[in-house]
């Protein structure tokens, strides 16, 4: 299931110092320190890709995270073998990790074809971004939009329009404030724009 399937059980004395990103998947060349021989590193499996692709691989060489495109691209998974939070920040961010994981997630397989693509054209700059970020759209229709903003844990942040918008290119503007007035921190938001008939997911990194 998912892509992936489970072959061991590691080391209790500590089986990863290392995480690497595979040549030709979406995290290639980002390679991470881990809690090595801390309480994470404890049992971390060992698995190999089944129908999915190992995307990050230990310093000995054995699969540790898989992504995988579901069955005829039903669907997206990520398996991890290893603790996200016990990565270490130094050449690479996990904030910055975690947007690539929800932009591939969050990037729902064959909207396009399964309706009339209401909203295309959809970018966000600059990102990362420090204060004000800009979401450009187009809309091949005229129609009620509604976009908000949520963090990664699921929790609305910042409720930006819900009203009418004409057949054109719009840019809308958050100053990376929350509903209350108050500046977010740094991470990762998703932007989420949706009309009656599709759903567009974007991935925000703030940089504070």
């Amino acid at each position: 299931m998912f892509g992936c399937a489970y072959i061991g059980d590691g080391s209790s004395s500590g089986n990863v110092q290392t995480v690497t990103g595979q040549s030709g998947t979406f995290v290639s060349g980002m390679d991470y320190n881990y809690l090595y021989q801390q309480g994470p590193d404890s049992y971390v499996d060992y698995i190999n890709a089944v129908n999915g692709t190992i995307f990050f691989k230990s310093q000995d060489n054995q699969g540790r995270a898989v992504n995988y495109n579901g069955p005829a691209g039903e669907y997206r998974a990520i398996h991890s073998a290893f603790i996200f939070g016990a990565l270490r920040n130094e050449t690479y961010n996990k904030n910055e990790l975690m947007g690539i994981y929800v932009d591939y997630l969050g990037s729902t397989i064959g909207i396009e074809e399964l309706t009339d693509n209401y909203i295309y054209d959809v970018s966000v700059f600059p990102n990362p971004a420090s204060d004000n970020v800009n979401f450009h759209f187009t809309l091949l229709h005229a129609g009620k939009v509604n976009i908000k903003i949520y963090n990664t844990a699921g929790q609305l942040v910042r409720r930006l329009i819900d009203e009418e918008l004409t057949q054109n290119s719009h840019r809308i503007i958050w100053n990376s404030e929350d509903d209350a007035g108050r500046t977010v921190s740094s991470g990762c938001y998703i932007i989420k724009i949706k009309t009656d008939v599709e759903t567009i997911n974007k991935v925000i990194i703030l940089v504070k």
